[in-house]
């Protein structure tokens, strides 16, 4: 069938519609320099009316920030330390801001804040400033002995140089700057028990004091907080025992009687506070669940084994107090002496029946303080019996000691001691514990002996309490020098 040109001409332009319908559609170039506009976020800053160190910085940027805040300058802080005694002002530089730190706590504030700066301290500044400090503490101090025209007056004066830990109190002064404080009191520490004085100067001291006693001096200083012995004079010659063999009768007593009637509670405190004999016959009888005199002479001999249990060589008592007369010249018991020279040189005129040194009877006085710290050869010899409260039970006894003319006398009013004294015709003794007001612990036995005048004259109190006081005093001092 043949169609019409206008069919032919209609056909063809639907085809080729047809086809510029299905082919692909070009798209248009695009501009070399064009980019795509991203969203705009503002920058962060400092919520409004935060402050730093009088200046408002609200609203600045953490850059502007940080240009403000490394402009700050902190002034020296004045800072006065307690040292002991010693009042001393300080100024510190070593503080800055850390700026980085303090820019951040800003930056985390909220509106209306005052913002305390945190603060970079240089340690070692202050380090090295506390040593300066020391060495001038160390310049002023100083103990000197002080002697006089008076003849047992010698004592150490002067100020003890306080010393103190650098760490920890440069730990305090750091605290206090960041706490804004002004003042900072620093612990003074030393050794415990430690004396300002040495031992040489206290030897010395006690040597030449000795010098100007017309007769032997025993001495025997330690000191219980060290375990130290820091002075000693003719310590293991022999004298007489006295009344200060009254404690080792006390603590015999103490060690064979496991409690104590109202009656024997008695006789034991006027043996200790009025150093009364009869009172101690009875407490040697009472050791022995005795009475009478021959019970009192068995409790001396079963108190002699205690001293050589304790390792003593040159301590014991043979006989009860005044009870020579009845047991050798009425019971006619046989009881040896001591010789007449016994122990190391210079040698007194020591009773043979009752003796010990002053290094003896300091033992037995240091064993009896150990026993009320739990400990020593008291504790491990009388397990049941000498118990840390019972021997802490004698010392307090001790304490109430009736005799203030001998130690007593040169000690001040600030100290307790327990302490027993002594007196016969040629010798005179004091052995005490003393505590000082800083709780220093040492013991003393101080014993002086003269022989009878030809004229039968016996060393009377006042000579020799004078004497005895005299070394109290200046020992103490060692421990506590007096003011100038």
């Amino acid at each position: 069938m043949k169609l019409s040109i206008f069919r032919r001409v209609l056909l063809v332009s639907l085809v080729l519609a047809a086809l510029v319908a299905c082919a692909p559609q070009a798209t248009a170039p695009s501009t070399p320099n064009e980019t795509p506009i991203p969203s705009v976020t503002p920058e962060p800053r400092v919520a409004p009316n935060v402050w730093l160190l009088g200046t408002n910085v609200g609203g600045q940027t953490a850059a502007a920030l940080k240009t403000t805040v490394a402009a700050q300058k902190l002034p020296p802080r004045d800072i006065t330390l307690s040292i002991g005694a010693a009042s001393i002002p300080i100024t510190i530089s070593a503080v800055s801001i850390d700026t980085t730190a303090t820019v951040a706590d800003i930056m985390a504030s909220t509106t209306g804040i005052t913002v305390t700066p945190v603060l970079r301290i240089d340690a070692a500044a202050i380090t090295s400033q506390l040593g300066l400090i020391q060495q001038e503490l160390a310049a002023t101090g100083g103990v000197t002995l002080v002697d006089t025209d008076a003849r047992y007056a010698a004592r150490f004066v002067g100020s003890v140089t306080p010393t103190f830990d650098i760490p920890g109190a440069e730990r305090l002064i750091i605290d206090a700057i960041e706490q804004n404080q002004t003042t900072v009191t620093i612990p003074v520490s030393a050794p415990a028990g430690a004396m300002p004085v040495s031992t040489e100067e206290l030897n010395a001291a006690v040597a030449q004091m000795a010098e100007r006693w017309q007769g032997i001096v025993g001495i025997y200083v330690l000191n219980l907080d060290t375990n130290e012995v820091v002075a000693s004079l003719n310590e293991n010659t022999v004298f007489s025992g006295a009344s200060v063999m009254k404690v080792p009768i006390l603590i015999h007593a103490y060690a064979n009687v496991g409690s104590f009637n109202d009656k024997q509670v008695a006789w034991m405190r006027r043996m200790i506070i009025d150093s009364d004999n009869i009172a101690a016959n009875r407490m040697l009888a009472t050791s022995m669940n005795g009475e009478g005199t021959e019970s009192a002479y068995q409790g001396a001999q079963d108190m002699n084994e205690m001293f050589k249990a304790l390792g003593l060589e040159h301590t014991y008592q043979n006989l009860p107090y005044e009870a020579r007369d009845y047991l050798i010249g009425t019971l006619n018991y046989t009881i040896k002496g001591g010789p007449k020279e016994e122990g190391t040189p210079p040698f007194t005129d020591a009773d043979p029946m009752l003796r010990t040194t002053p290094r003896e009877m300091a033992t037995v006085f240091h064993a009896l303080y150990q026993c009320s710290q739990s400990d020593g050869p008291l504790r491990a010899l009388y397990p049941e019996t000498l118990t840390a409260d019972r021997c802490t039970e004698m010392l307090m006894l001790m304490r109430e000691n009736a005799d203030y003319t001998r130690m007593m006398r040169g000690l001040p009013d600030d100290v307790v001691v327990s302490h027993k004294s002594g007196w016969i015709e040629d010798m005179q003794a004091d052995v005490g514990i003393v505590t000082t007001a800083a709780q220093q612990h040492y013991l003393m036995a101080i014993y002086v002996y003269r022989p009878i005048g030809a004229d039968g004259a016996y060393l009377t109190d006042p000579v020799a309490s004078d004497a005895i006081s005299g070394f109290a005093r200046l020992i103490h001092s060692a421990f506590v020098p007096g003011a100038p």
